[in-house]
């Protein structure tokens, strides 16, 4: 994976013949639950071509050629059932630091909960919305579940969940998540097989844990974590999906503080 270019959002693809496919989906490539929901994708949803998408949020580090890994897997497994496309990169620096970085302060100062893991998430199913326009509203497919064998990610709540699936809609786009209400890792291992464990082939981020206690515990303010959603992330990609449908290249930074100021 190439990561020098710091602004991807509009690969060269030839447009047109995908958007012909029938059973076309965007697939989310991360770690294990992407590649189980596209497994599972297949087999339930009558998908029949994917085409993998990686985005990069500028965090990562650790084994580059894992996502790669986990597409070859992925195409190797359904082999005969779909059609696993090449890969395309994706990549917004400047989106991610107003979402995430820029607003800091700002944002556990009105809202009382702050964590670059929450607009993060966000920021990922973003990245997918101008390709999925370019192939006709083309459905996205992640791997997010509401709790991880009572595991709390912070980033994957149901009502985190359900704010980046009301962003997408907005845009026009379902999100796919057909695993979702998969609890138990014993379901994800039915999918993918034994031999790859949670957390296992996939990128490192910088700043995992980021929301942890030092025991590794995770306790969080739910009423905060609820006027976060509403008042924050909900409108703040509703914002960007708007200014995305005039201008390619939008003020992101202007964007997420005029959501913030008006909060």
């Amino acid at each position: 994976m190439n990561a020098e270019h710091p602004e991807a959002l509009f690969p060269t693809l030839d447009l047109a013949a995908l958007r012909e496919r029938d059973g076309l989906v965007i697939g989310e490539i991360a770690g294990r639950d992407s590649v189980a929901a596209l497994i599972e994708a297949v087999h339930g949803h009558g998908v029949s071509a994917i085409l993998p998408t990686v985005a990069f949020a500028g965090t990562e580090y650790g084994d580059a050629g894992a996502p790669l890994r986990a597409i070859a897997f992925l195409r190797e497994r359904m082999s005969g059932q779909a059609e696993v496309l090449e890969p395309v990169e994706l990549r917004s620096p400047r989106l991610w630091a107003a979402l995430n970085a820029r607003f800091a302060f700002e944002i556990q100062h009105r809202f009382g909960i702050y964590s670059p893991c929450l607009a993060c998430h966000l920021y990922m199913h973003l990245l997918r919305i101008p390709l999925s326009w370019a192939l006709g509203n083309a459905p996205v497919v992640a791997g997010e579940r509401d709790t991880h064998a009572g595991v709390i990610k912070l980033s994957q709540t149901p009502l985190g969940i359900d704010a980046s699936r009301e962003v997408l809609l907005h845009a026009g786009i379902e999100l796919m998540e057909p695993i979702r209400h998969l609890e138990q890792d014993s379901a994800i291992e039915e999918l993918v097989g034994e031999d790859w464990p949670q957390d296992g082939k996939q990128l490192e981020c910088l700043l995992s844990g980021n929301y942890k206690s030092l025991d590794g515990s995770v306790t969080y303010d739910e009423a905060a974590y609820a006027r976060y959603v509403r008042g924050f992330l909900v409108p703040t990609g509703r914002a960007v999906v708007a200014e995305w449908r005039v201008e390619p290249d939008p003020p992101y930074e202007a964007i997420v503080g005029g959501v913030i100021d008006t909060a």
